[in-house]
């Protein structure tokens, strides 16, 4: 053990080398095995069985596939911008997100919408149902209502594409 010591004081920073290679092959090592081990390529397809990779997932699988959209939407045609970018920029933050809880807080995480989430998910409502629903959208609050928000699309069709959760 003095040896190793000795070569440490006398080579400090080949020392100071190594470890920061080992440090990034553990840090990189870590990153593969858990991106493998969470099936991450498959979150980069359309497939909802990606989403049902997390367990917390799986009422609202169910509630999809018994639902009226299963025949013609998956969970990224109503949960993602349809443009190239904003579709993966939205991906990661939420893969990031959702990870995180997974991860760190205490499980079972309850996942709500976000007002950006919500957003995204109106604005699909309407990119899909617009010819028929674009005059409909613009309803507002009853009066003396106690909810601030502007009525949306899943305001009153709650149980449309999966009722958990918002």
């Amino acid at each position: 053990m003095s040896k190793i010591i000795d070569k440490i004081k006398k080579y400090p920073s080949t020392f100071a080398a190594l470890l920061l290679i080992v440090s990034f092959g553990v840090v990189i090592g870590h990153g593969l095995f858990t991106f493998v081990y969470a099936k991450g390529f498959s979150y980069m397809s359309d497939d909802p069985l990606a989403c049902k990779n997390c367990h917390v997932m799986n009422q609202v699988y169910e509630n999809w596939m018994k639902g009226g959209h299963q025949q013609v939407a998956t969970c990224n045609d109503c949960h993602v911008p349809h443009d190239f970018i904003g579709k993966w920029m939205m991906k990661a933050e939420s893969g990031l997100h959702h990870g995180y809880a997974v991860t760190f807080k205490e499980n079972p995480v309850s996942f709500t919408a976000t007002p950006k989430s919500k957003k995204i998910v109106q604005d699909n409502c309407i990119r899909c149902h617009g010819d028929y629903a674009a005059f409909s959208v613009d309803a507002t609050q009853k009066a003396g209502s106690s909810i601030s928000e502007p009525l949306s699309c899943i305001s009153c069709h709650r149980q449309a594409g999966h009722a958990h959760n918002f």
